[in-house]
């Protein structure tokens, strides 16, 4: 079998996995594979908001609540592939990074954003 066999081989099995798997359960997952997103993508994706989690438990702890600037940085350097409300709300369902999600919703509500 050759290697393009097997790749599509491979692709109808993960269609297969997807159909089969209740992904609503997995909503960022599922994003990822819908944008094809990289591995290498989704890592960086992951990184900045470990690091906006940090950053932001480091300003409550000096007593801000204010976090419209972490929105901001996160819009700015998540990937094209995809949406920043559709992401936020997908990285929340599914229970990920879930008070710093929580903080940028309330934004997203306050402002009307959606």
């Amino acid at each position: 079998m050759s290697i393009e066999e097997r790749m599509s081989q491979l692709e109808y099995y993960m269609e297969l996995l997807l159909t089969a798997t209740d992904m609503s359960r997995y909503p960022y997952y599922a994003l990822l594979m819908r944008q094809q997103v990289s591995k290498e993508e989704a890592q960086e994706i992951e990184r900045i908001c470990a690091e906006l989690s940090e950053e932001m438990d480091k300003q409550k702890a000096q007593g801000y609540v204010m976090f419209d600037d972490m929105l901001a940085l996160f819009a700015g350097q998540l990937i094209e592939k995809l949406d920043v409300h559709e992401t936020i709300f997908a990285l929340h369902d599914q229970g990920l990074f879930q008070p710093l999600m929580n903080e940028f919703i309330k934004i997203i509500k306050q402002f009307d954003l959606l």
